[in-house]
């Protein structure tokens, strides 16, 4: 019998979870107990897949097992975008009064699924694959020493990343966009011959060839030209397996944290050279 490892608590709270799944995702590839991958050591109470996504779910009533660390582990190096949950009763979730493993869990990507005594299923936390998380901490540090707008712009741009990778990232290339024109339309009122109303590539290019800016070709110029470049190629790259499904959240999660750097860049620039700049995100 599936779940004969576990008590009878966590056998009922093993079924009513993965019923659950099943219901939500569909029973193609659903397996309690297996492997999900030969390179992955952690085999999951039950796993189900939703399109190219695995959705694996460890059962345990000690919130935040060691062996979701280890599972963690494993997963970054793997080709497959694999959502992780930890499934327990309701009532061990509740018993962590000050949430602190609870939030250990959110931050490390996990996500949480609450059994009740009557086998009613709560989704407390959702994930996304783990090779696309960005914690709220890991963002307030990248987004740390820039100017109140544009933090709140990639916090929003954050909010989309979570459910849609490629949408956040191209929402971050749009603050990086939004800065390139803020500085433009400065230059351009210092009576330099800027015209911030081109393309956004051309404009880099404007200011790339102005001598006064030369020293910074190599460093937040540059870097924007490539990044505004690449970004919409990874935004639509092609995501039909789970191989390049998992490339492609790797891909946005770098370029997320690009766009954040790039932005500390282009302030920098506009910092060092007295331009003020007017930020608006379209």
């Amino acid at each position: 019998m599936p779940f004969d490892t576990l008590n009878l608590r966590l056998q009922a709270v093993a079924a009513a979870s993965f019923g659950h799944c099943k219901a939500r995702y569909g029973t193609a590839g659903a397996k309690a107990e297996c492997e999900i991958d030969k390179d992955i050591g952690w085999k999951p109470t039950f796993h189900v897949k939703s399109g190219v996504k695995i959705i694996a779910v460890e059962v345990d009533d000690n919130l935040y097992p060691e062996i979701l660390k280890i599972a963690a582990h494993d997963i970054g190096k793997s080709e497959k975008p694999i959502v992780v949950y930890q499934a327990c009763s309701l009532e061990a979730f509740m018993l962590d009064k000050k949430q602190t493993q609870i939030n250990k869990l959110k931050k490390d990507g996990f996500g949480i699924i609450t059994v009740d005594d009557q086998n009613n299923v709560t989704i407390q936390n959702v994930a996304v694959p783990l090779v696309q998380h960005i914690s709220e901490d890991d963002l307030d540090r990248e987004i740390k020493g820039l100017t109140q707008k544009i933090k709140v712009a990639f916090r929003a741009a954050h909010t989309t990343y979570a459910s849609d990778a490629g949408q956040g990232l191209q929402l971050s290339g749009q603050i990086i966009e939004a800065l390139v024109i803020g500085i433009a339309k400065a230059m351009k009122k210092k009576g330099l011959a800027i015209n911030p109303n081109r393309a956004v590539a051309d404009v880099i290019d404007d200011i790339y060839a102005e001598t006064t800016f030369a020293k910074y070709r190599g460093a937040g110029l540059g870097g924007a030209r490539d990044f505004i470049k690449e970004f919409r190629n990874i935004a639509s790259h092609p995501s039909g397996n789970a191989k390049l499904a998992a490339l492609k959240l790797k891909k946005c999660k770098a370029g997320f944290f690009d766009a954040t750097k790039l932005a500390k860049k282009l302030r920098d620039i506009a910092k060092k050279e007295n331009l003020s700049i007017q930020f608006h995100v379209v």
